[in-house]
C-alpha cells in the first residue's frame, strides 16, 4: 500500500513538473504582444479600459455606489456574475494566472438600428500561448453549466459557451494574447476582420486625445462622438438637437476615471473633427468666459447648456471664418439672407443684435409642467451693456412691426415688459438648429441678460423665481457641485436627472418607458451630471463628473408633496380676480340683477343697491353651471364665499370667509374634483396663520404643520399615501432647522 502510494506521488509530481516546465517555457518565450485596442472594431461608441481586471472589479464592487445599483435586478445580476467569475478567477490557480490583473478593454457597438451590445477584450499577454487553455476552459465551463462548441470562421477557430439555463451564447476567439468576447457574433468577427486593418490604434484623431491622459490610472474612458446620436436613439423617440449637434462637431475623448464612492469623475482632452466648421472649432480659439446666468435662471432648470468667451466678437468672426471656408455655398446663401431681411426692415442687425451679446449664450431646458414640449425652453444672451440691448431689440421689434400683420401688444409683469421678436427661424438661421426649437421668441430684460422664450408664461415663472431667489444661484447643493469645475469655459452643460426624468420619459420610445419607469429610483439616483469644455488652443481640456445620491427619488417625492399640496386655488382667490366687471350701466340698477351671456345662459344674479353690489351674488360659467356664490357688504366681498368646479353636481371647488377688509380669514378649505378635502389652512387677516393640512385625492394625509405670520414653524410632517411616514422637518421662522427621514427614524 504504501508503495502505491510513493509511485502515485511520484507520478503526480512528475505531470506537475513537467506542466510547470512548459508553462514557464510558454510564459518566457518571445511572442508579439498585441494592443488590446487592435480589437476594438472602429465602429465603438464608446470604450471602458482598466488596467488591472481583479483591482477594477475590486473597487466597484466596494463602493457605495455600486451597492446602491445593486438594489435595481439587472445590476444585481451583473453584480452575481461578476462575483462569481472572480470567485472562480481567485479559487483556481491556472484562471488567476491567464485573467488576474490583466488590462481589459469594453467597447459599445450598435448591431441594429435600435440595438447596441457590447465586446469584451482582456489582454492575457504571453499567457495566451498556453496550449491547453482551451480544452481547461472545456472542463471549467461544464463545472459552471454551460456547454462549449467549436466553429471555424475564415480559418479563425470561435468558441461558443452556452448558458444551459438562459440559451445565451457567449463568442469567444483568441487573438494572438488577446481574449476577446461577445454575446453578439458579428462583433467577435469584425474584432478578427478587423485586426490587421485600420483601427483604433492607427486613428491619428484617436491618438491626438488618448496620448494626452495618464496610462496608469485603473480605468479609462473614451467617446466616440461620431456614433453617439445612433446609441440615444435607442431610447429616444424623437432626435435631440443637442445630441445630434455634439455628434456632429465633435472628434473623440480620452478621460481618466476617478470611481469615487458617490461620483464618477472623468478628465482629459476632447478633439473636434478637421473638416467641420462648428461653434466649437470657432470657440477653440477664444478665450473662455464665465458662466453667470445661473444668478437668473430658474432652480426648475432641468438642462443649462452654456456657451462661454471672453469676447463675443472674436467668437463670431471665427465663427463667419470657419463657415465661409469650409461651407461656401452655405454661407454665400446666409449672407444674402441676412441682406434681405436688413433691407426689408432697414436695419444694421450686426449694430442692433450682435454688437451688444456679451459673455454667454445659454439655452436652458425647464422641469417640465403639464405637456409642455418645445414651451419650457428658453435662451438667456449676457449683455455687454443691457441698455444697448434694450435700444437695439426695440428697433428690431419696431421695424418688425411695421412689416408684420401681427399684432403682439407688450405684457408688463410685476414691473418687466415681455415682447415678440416676430422673426421666423431669427435664432437657427444665426445660431444653428440647436437654437432652431425656439421658433416664436417672446423676451424680456432680467438683469444684464435678454431672456427668450417661446411662452410669455415661461418667461413670468423665470421673472416670478428671479424675484423670489428661487434660482439656481440659490441652489446650494448645486452650487457645491459646480464648484467642482473651473470657473471659466468654453462650454458647460449641467444635466439635473430629477428635474430631467420626465424629458427623458416623454421623448423615450414607447417600448423603453416600462423600463425607464421601473428604474427610475436608479435613473435618478445620478442625480446631477456635468460635462466642460475649456480650450488649450489646440485640444479642449475635458472635464465630465457624475454625482450619485441614493436618496434622489425620496428627495424628488418629497419635493412633489410639497409642491402638489401647496398648488392651491387660494391665490385665484385672495387676489380678488372672481370679482364680477359691472358696467356703469349695469351698477346702476336697484334690485335683482340678471346679467347673461351672449348665448343667453346666465352670468351674474344678484342684488344692486345705491350702486353696489350687495347680499348674496353668484356667478355662473358660460354652459349655465354654477361658478360662485359671495356675499357682499357695500360694494365688498364681506362674508361667506364658495366656489365651484365646473359641472351639473355642484362639486365644490373651495370655501372660505372673507373680512371686513376683504381679506380670507379663520378656515380655508379646498377640494378635489372628486369631492375629496384637498387642504384645510388657517388664516388672519389674509395670512397663514395656525394650522395647515394637505390631503390625497384619496382623502389620505398627506402633509400637515402649523404657521405663524405666513412663514413655516414648529414639527412638518409628511406621508406616503398608504399612511406611514415619509419624513418629518422642524422649522423656525421659515428656516428649516431639523429634517428626520423615515429611513433614520
Amino acid at each position: 500500500m504504501r508503495f502505491r502510494k510513493k509511485l502515485l506521488w511520484i507520478i503526480l509530481s512528475a505531470i506537475l513538473i513537467a506542466i510547470a516546465s512548459f508553462s514557464t517555457y510558454i510564459w518566457f518565450s518571445k511572442s508579439e504582444n498585441k494592443d488590446p485596442f487592435i480589437a476594438i472594431p472602429n465602429d465603438a461608441i464608446y470604450i471602458i479600459e482598466t488596467s488591472d481586471l481583479t483591482k477594477g472589479w475590486s473597487t466597484i464592487s466596494n463602493s457605495k455606489m455600486w451597492k446602491h445599483m445593486r438594489t435595481n435586478a439587472y445590476f444585481e445580476d451583473i453584480s452575481k456574475s461578476a462575483a462569481s467569475l472572480d470567485s472562480l478567477i481567485k479559487d483556481n490557480p491556472t484562471m488567476d494566472m491567464l485573467f488576474s490583473n490583466r488590462q481589459m478593454l469594453i467597447s459599445a457597438h450598435m448591431i441594429s438600428g435600435n440595438d447596441y451590445d457590447f465586446l469584451f477584450v482582456i489582454n492575457m499577454k504571453q499567457a495566451s500561448k498556453i496550449v491547453f487553455v482551451k480544452d481547461y476552459l472545456k472542463q471549467i465551463v461544464q463545472a459552471y453549466g454551460y456547454v462549449m462548441n467549436k466553429r471555424n470562421f475564415k480559418g479563425q477557430e470561435i468558441i461558443e459557451l452556452k448558458d444551459i439555463k438562459t440559451k445565451e451564447i457567449l463568442h469567444i476567439t483568441f487573438i494572438d494574447n488577446l481574449f476577446v468576447a461577445s454575446y453578439t457574433p458579428i462583433l467577435v468577427e469584425n474584432a478578427f476582420l478587423q485586426k490587421d486593418m485600420e483601427n483604433w490604434v492607427s486613428n491619428a484623431s484617436f491618438k491626438k486625445v488618448s496620448t494626452e491622459i495618464s496610462s496608469n490610472k485603473l480605468f479609462n474612458f473614451y467617446i466616440n462622438y461620431r456614433l453617439i446620436a445612433k446609441y440615444t436613439g435607442v431610447y429616444l423617440s424623437e432626435e435631440s438637437d443637442l445630441v445630434n449637434s455634439l455628434s456632429e462637431i465633435i472628434g473623440y475623448s480620452a478621460l481618466n476615471v476617478n470611481f469615487e464612492d458617490e461620483r464618477f469623475r472623468f478628465t482629459g482632452y476632447t478633439n473636434l473633427p478637421d473638416s467641420i466648421s462648428s461653434y466649437l472649432s470657432a470657440l477653440q480659439n477664444v478665450s473662455p468666459g464665465k458662466a453667470d446666468a445661473f444668478k437668473i435662471a430658474s432652480d426648475k432648470t432641468a438642462v443649462y447648456f452654456s456657451m462661454c468667451f471672453d469676447n463675443f466678437d472674436a467668437f463670431y468672426e471665427n465663427l463667419t471664418l470657419e463657415f465661409s471656408k469650409n461651407n461656401t455655398n452655405k454661407f454665400e446663401d446666409y449672407s444674402e439672407k441676412v441682406k434681405k431681411i436688413e433691407n426689408y426692415l432697414k436695419i444694421n442687425l450686426n449694430e442692433d443684435f450682435f454688437s451688444w451679446i456679451g459673455n454667454e449664450i445659454v439655452l436652458t431646458k425647464h422641469k417640465p409642467v403639464s405637456n409642455a414640449k418645445e414651451e419650457d425652453l428658453s435662451i438667456f444672451i449676457h449683455a455687454k451693456n443691457i441698455d444697448d440691448a434694450k435700444n437695439g431689440l426695440e428697433k428690431l421689434s419696431s421695424q418688425i412691426k411695421k412689416k408684420s400683420p401681427l399684432k403682439f401688444e407688450t405684457i408688463t409683469y410685476k414691473d418687466y415688459t415681455i415682447n415678440y421678436l416676430d422673426i421666423k427661424g431669427f435664432f437657427k438661421m444665426f445660431f444653428g438648429k440647436l437654437f432652431g426649437k425656439l421658433t416664436k421668441p417672446y423676451y424680456c430684460i432680467i438683469d444684464n441678460y435678454v431672456v427668450f422664450s417661446n411662452s410669455p408664461s415661461i418667461l413670468m415663472d423665470i421673472i416670478d423665481d428671479y424675484l423670489n431667489k428661487n434660482t439656481l444661484e440659490n441652489n446650494e447643493e448645486l452650487i457645491s457641485f459646480l464648484d467642482n469645475f473651473e470657473k471659466k469655459s468654453n462650454v458647460s452643460i449641467f444635466i439635473r436627472m430629477p428635474e430631467m426624468y420626465s424629458h427623458l420619459y416623454y421623448y423615450s420610445k414607447p417600448g423603453k418607458r416600462i423600463g425607464i419607469s421601473n428604474n427610475k429610483d436608479l435613473i435618478l439616483s445620478f442625480s446631477k451630471v456635468g460635462f466642460q469644455l475649456v480650450s488649450t488652443g489646440t485640444l479642449f481640456k475635458t472635464s465630465l463628473l457624475i454625482e450619485h445620491n441614493e436618496d434622489a427619488l425620496y428627495n424628488e417625492e418629497l419635493e412633489n408633496i410639497e409642491n402638489a399640496a401647496e398648488e392651491l386655488f387660494l391665490s385665484d382667490y385672495d387676489s380678488l380676480k372672481f370679482k364680477p366687471n359691472l358696467s356703469f350701466e349695469e351698477l346702476q340698477k336697484e334690485g335683482l340683477i340678471d346679467i347673461r351671456y351672449d348665448n343667453n345662459t346666465i352670468k351674474y344674479e344678484g342684488f344692486i343697491n345705491k350702486g353696489n353690489i350687495n347680499g348674496l351674488f353668484k356667478t355662473y360659467y358660460t354652459n349655465g353651471n354654477i361658478a360662485s356664490e359671495v356675499l357682499y357688504v357695500e360694494g365688498k366681498i364681506n362674508g361667506k364665499a364658495i366656489f365651484y368646479y365646473d359641472s351639473e353636481e355642484k362639486t365644490i371647488r373651495a370655501e372660505m370667509t372673507f373680512n371686513e377688509n376683504e381679506k380670507i380669514e379663520n378656515l380655508y378649505t379646498e377640494y378635489y374634483e372628486n369631492g375629496e378635502k384637498k387642504a384645510i389652512l388657517e388664516l388672519e387677516n389674509g395670512i397663514f396663520e395656525g394650522d395647515a393640512s394637505f390631503y390625497y385625492d384619496s382623502g389620505i394625509l398627506k402633509m400637515e404643520g402649523s404657521y405663524k405670520n405666513g412663514e413655516k414653524k414648529g414639527k412638518w410632517k409628511y406621508y406616503t399615501e398608504d399612511g406611514n411616514i415619509l419624513d418629518k422637518e422642524t422649522w423656525k421662522k421659515g428656516q428649516q432647522k431639523k429634517r428626520v427621514s423615515n429611513e433614520s427614524e
